[in-house]
């Protein structure tokens, strides 16, 4: 027996699947941000500088591109709910290689195998989320990336904790692997629906391969914007401990928890976001939000106040929280129908921008100083904040058909 989507409105409905995919986005979210907390630690254990520390990011990003751009033809093969599975198994396989204590090789490796798995997860439960949710769709990615921020906001504390007790940063990703293979055990045993199932097609009546159709052009402006915001987001992550520990002088543990402020900004960000989508553009969302990011980011470069930093970072990750779903939504709103190929060239091109914009302020840091080249960030908000001006998207735009 199928159930079909459900059809309330622009308020998501909160069934059985539904959770599941939220919480399988969510352990994704704990990998992620937990990689951005472990990134000083594994750079001091590794004796490397910021510069080759950073390759990791550009590693993640380059298999974040590759699998985007497979992700569609996988679906169309497999459907959503297989490649679901495949990718719960290489990111689990992933973590434990990055997490062996063998040097910069296993780590490289292990951040490759994470992403191929994490972007199928991530890329596959957007569409099925959009899809879905049909007009609630932003809503409840909004809601998915609220939970997951959540998980962002936790994991930095675990892993601040166990490195000053002594139990290593590691614990919290072994625990994660186990989390996966739960959540995807309790995922099989659920009906199966024609959203998670199927593969997509651009029309019912017009059976032609989704990769073969032009996407529009009004697309590939959504598609820059998702870059941006995503560059944006994935530098604060990575690089924000750094700035609590040559700012405000805080050692490795305690900058390592910190970003804790980041990503508990986002969690009450999408909270409340996700009520907003329900009423408002797409459009006035983002706008808002990176007016109030470049605010936030001024206080916290210009402060050296450990506390002062905190809280602007706290509101930083308040205005940068509901960037990637909102993002992800608008250009799945542009993109003509085509759900799932939509949703993985929006990997594609968050894995590029993220790749790229923290290797350049690694590299920008060892050249030029950390604290000025951390002014990546307002130049990336506001390049972003241009291209949603200069190319708007209609509230009314329909997230699918």
């Amino acid at each position: 027996m199928t159930t079909s989507s459900p059809d309330f409105g622009r308020r998501p409905v909160l069934d059985r699947i539904t959770w599941i995919t939220y919480i399988q986005i969510s352990l994704f979210a704990f990998f992620l941000y937990g990689f951005g907390a472990t990134q000083a630690l594994l750079r001091d254990e590794q004796g490397t500088s910021r510069t080759v520390a950073s390759l990791h990011a550009t590693v993640f990003a380059v298999a974040n591109v590759a699998t985007g751009l497979l992700i569609p033809r996988l679906i169309e093969r497999w459907g959503r709910g297989l490649v679901i599975r495949y990718a719960i198994i290489v990111m689990s396989i992933g973590i434990a290689v990055y997490t062996a204590p063998f040097g910069l090789t296993a780590s490289l490796i292990g951040t490759a195998l994470v992403a191929c798995g994490g972007v199928s997860l991530i890329a596959t439960a957007n569409a099925f989320v959009l899809d879905y949710q049909g007009t609630a769709g932003p809503a409840a990615l909004t809601q998915a990336n609220a939970l997951a921020a959540l998980f962002g906001f936790v994991v930095p504390l675990v892993i601040g904790i166990t490195t000053a007790v002594a139990l290593g940063w590691r614990t919290g990703l072994w625990a994660l692997i186990v989390a996966l293979i739960i959540s995807e055990v309790f995922r099989s045993r659920q009906e199966h629906t024609p959203s998670i199932e199927r593969a997509e097609t651009p029309s019912v009546t017009q059976p032609v391969r989704a990769e073969k159709v032009q996407m529009p052009r009004r697309f590939w402006w959504s598609l820059a914007v998702v870059a941006l915001l995503l560059a944006t987001e994935f530098t604060l992550t990575l690089w924000s401990a750094d700035l609590l520990r040559e700012r405000a002088g805080l050692g490795p543990a305690a900058a390592a928890a910190s970003l804790a402020a980041v990503t508990g900004g986002m969690f009450f960000g999408r909270l409340y976001g996700s009520k907003l989508a329900q009423t408002w553009s797409v459009d006035r969302l983002l706008t808002s939000s990176i007016l109030v990011a470049l605010a936030a980011f001024a206080v916290a470069w210009l402060s050296i106040n450990p506390w002062f930093i905190l809280a602007a970072l706290f509101i930083v990750g308040l205005g940068i929280s509901v960037h990637w779903p909102i993002g992800v939504s608008r250009a799945v709103a542009s993109s003509g129908g085509l759900i799932d190929r939509a949703s993985g060239l929006s990997s594609v091109a968050a894995g590029a921008a993220s790749g790229i914009a923290p290797f350049i302020l690694g590299a920008l840091s060892d050249s030029i100083g950390f604290h000025s080249a951390f002014l990546i960030v307002p130049i990336l908000l506001a390049t972003a904040l241009v291209l949603i001006l200069a190319k708007p998207v209609k509230s009314n735009e329909p997230i699918v058909g």
